[in-house]
C-alpha cells in the first residue's frame, strides 16, 4: 500500500509539469456520473483528465466501458509522450481527419509504423489490446523482447516486451495461466490505465520496474526466468539482507538463473553470497544476501558512483551521438581517467572497491571488473546494452573480465583493461579490443562458456 501512494505521488508530479503547459484544469473524474470514487480506474482516469490527457464527452459521461479507437490511443500517447509544440511531423497521415495531426505526429514519433499502416490501420475502428501493447510499446522506446512468452495465446514481441517492462500483466485465469487477450477490443479504461504506466516509465523506468517487480512477487508465484531473474537484480541492487518468494521453479533451476542474472547486471550486485531455506506447503524459498562490508557503506559507494556516471555522461555524450560515437566516448573516458590497480594485484592487497565500478569512476583505479562494471554501468546510462563476460584472457590464460554489446543486432565485445596501458600512460589510448566482433575475439583467444551468458535478455 506504501508502494502505491508513493507511484501516485511520483507520477502525480509529473502530470504537475503538464499542467503548468497547460495553463488549465480540465474537470476532475468526480464530474463523470459514470467514473465513481471506488472504481478500478478512478485514480487512473482523475490523474489524467486533470491534466487534459484524455477527455470524457458532452453529455458529462466518461464510459470507461467503451471502445477506445486507434485514433483516441494515439491521441492520448501523444499526449504521453510528447506535446504539439513539441513533436514535428513531415508526413501527415489520413488528412482531413479529426485526429490527422496527432496520428501524423504518432507516425514521427515511431508510435505508428508503415507495418502498421499496410496492416490496415484505421483511425476509427475500435483499438485491440495487441494494438495498443505495441504502440504503447514503441512510445517508450522499447525493443520487442524475444525470450519466452509467459502467455499461452500469444508469443507476440510486444507484448512479451511489456509483460517484461510490467506494462501490461495480461489475464490471469484460476488455473494459473495467463492471457494475453490480443484481439480483444480495449475499453477506454484500460487505456487510462496503460497512460498512467506510460508515464510513471517515463518518469523513472527503474523506480517504475523496482515497484512493479517486488510488487509481482508479493503476490505471485515466479515461474518465468524473466520474473525470477528481475526480483534477484532487485533484491542486490537494493542491498536486501533477506527475502522470501514463492515458485514452482526447482531450486536447481532457479539458483542457476541467479548466477546468469549477475552476469546481466554485475556492477549492481553487491553481495558476496546467497543462502537458501525451503519452506514447505507453498513453494515458498527465504534467501538470505550477505555482504563482506557494512550495507551503509556499499549504499554511500553505490551513491557516489551513481553521481559520477551521471556527470560523466554529462560531459561525454552529446546530442546526436551514434551508439558507436557513444560506445567509443565510454571507453577512451575509462582509459583516460583510470589506472590498472597492478600494485595491489601483485601484493595480492587489491581493495573490494577496485572490483566496483566505484574504483574505476570515483577512486580512478580498478581490476578488470571494476573497468568492466564501470563500463556496462555507463552504456545502460545512454541505452546501449551491455554486460559482463567472465572467461579467460589472451595469452595467458587467466581469469579476466570484459563486455559485449549489442549495437545495431550485432554483438561486439570490448576489453576496456586490455585497451589501458601498464604502467599507465597519461593521454594514451588504444582501440585494439574496442568493438571486436565474436571471432575476432575467439582468434584473441578469449575463453568463455556461452551457455552461461543469457543473450535473449541481452537488451
Amino acid at each position: 500500500m506504501l508502494r502505491r501512494v508513493f507511484k501516485y505521488i511520483s507520477v502525480f508530479a509529473v502530470l504537475c509539469l503538464l499542467l503548468i503547459f497547460a495553463g488549465t484544469l480540465s474537470v476532475s473524474a468526480d464530474g463523470f456520473s459514470d467514473v465513481g470514487y471506488g472504481d478500478w480506474y478512478y485514480d487512473d482516469v482523475t490523474l489524467l483528465t486533470n491534466a487534459g490527457v484524455i477527455g470524457g464527452y458532452g453529455d458529462g459521461c466518461f464510459y470507461p466501458e467503451r471502445s477506445m479507437s486507434c485514433a483516441e490511443f494515439a491521441k492520448v500517447l501523444v499526449g504521453c509522450v510528447g506535446t504539439d509544440e513539441s513533436v514535428t511531423y513531415t508526413t501527415t497521415i489520413f488528412e482531413g481527419h479529426w485526429a490527422s495531426e496527432c496520428i501524423s505526429r504518432a507516425y514521427a514519433l515511431g508510435i505508428i509504423t508503415d507495418e502498421d499502416l499496410a496492416a490496415g490501420f484505421s483511425p476509427d475502428l475500435p483499438i485491440t489490446r495487441l494494438q495498443m501493447t505495441k504502440m504503447a510499446v514503441l512510445a517508450l522506446g522499447l525493443e520487442p523482447a524475444h525470450i519466452e512468452s509467459p502467455f499461452v495465446d500469444s508469443t507476440d514481441p510486444y507484448a512479451v516486451a511489456a509483460y517484461r517492462a510490467y506494462l501490461l500483466r495480461g489475464y490471469k485465469h484460476p488455473d494459473g495461466r495467463r492471457y494475453a487477450s490480443g484481439m480483444t477490443v480495449a475499453t477506454r479504461a484500460e487505456a487510462a490505465a496503460v497512460a498512467v504506466r506510460i508515464l510513471e516509465y517515463q518518469s523513472d523506468p527503474y523506480e517504475y520496474k523496482k515497484n512493479a517487480i517486488l510488487e509481482n512477487a508479493e503476490q505471485n508465484y515466479l515461474d518465468t526466468q524473466a520474473e525470477l531473474m528481475d526480483l534477484f537484480y532487485v533484491i542486490n541492487r537494493e542491498l536486501f539482507t533477506e527475502y522470501t518468494f514463492m515458485t514452482h521453479q526447482p531450486f536447481e533451476e532457479w539458483s542457476a538463473l541467479y548466477a546468469d542474472t549477475k552476469l546481466l547486471h554485475f556492477e549492481y550486485f553487491y553481495s558476496d553470497g546467497c543462502t537458501c531455506n525451503y519452506i514447505p506447503g507453498n513453494n515458498m524459498y527465504a534467501v538470505k544476501l550477505t555482504y563482506s562490508e557494512a550495507v551503509s557503506e556499499i549504499r554511500r559507494r553505490h551513491d557516489e558512483t551513481e553521481a559520477a556516471a551521471d556527470a560523466v555522461i554529462a560531459r561525454i555524450i552529446t546530442d546526436g551521438m551514434s551508439e558507436f560515437d557513444k560506445l567509443q566516448a565510454i571507453h577512451d573516458y575509462i582509459v583516460l581517467n583510470c589506472a590498472y590497480d597492478y600494485a595491489s594485484l601483485q601484493n595480492g592487497t587489491v581493495p573490494k572497491e577496485s572490483y566496483l565500478a566505484y574504483g574505476a569512476l570515483c577512486k580512478k583505479t580498478a581490476v578488470c571488473q571494476g573497468y568492466t562494471n564501470a563500463f556496462s554501468l555507463l552504456c545502460k546510462r545512454v541505452g546501449v546494452p551491455a554486460i559482463t563476460v567472465v572467461g579467460t584472457a589472451p595469452d595467458s590464460g587467466a581469469a579476466h573480465s570484459w563486455n559485449l554489446v549489442l549495437v545495431d543486432g550485432v554483438i561486439y565485445g570490448i576489453d576496456v583493461t586490455f585497451d589501458d596501458p601498464v604502467p599507465d600512460v597519461d593521454g594514451r589510448i588504444d582501440r585494439t579490443y574496442f568493438m571486436m566482433t565474436l571471432d575476432e575475439m575467439e582468434h584473441f583467444g578469449y575463453g568463455w562458456d556461452a551457455s552461461k551468458i543469457k543473450l535473449e535478455y541481452f537488451h
